[in-house]
């Protein structure tokens, strides 16, 4: 049971990932500056969250 949501996890972050790389043409990379540039611990983990999750 475990593995398959360790493996319906994985999916959805790829799958998320595949989204920002295919709209980057329009500005969606800017995520990813956000969450490495951003300040606190706490933003960096609320983007990265949003991020991840869509």
């Amino acid at each position: 049971l475990s593995i398959a949501f360790l493996y319906g996890s994985a999916l959805l972050f790829a799958m998320h990932g595949a989204t920002i790389l295919a709209v980057s043409r329009f500005g969606g990379d800017r995520e990813i500056d956000q969450v490495v540039d951003r300040g606190t611990a706490a933003e960096r983990a609320a983007l990265f969250w949003r991020w991840t999750m869509g």
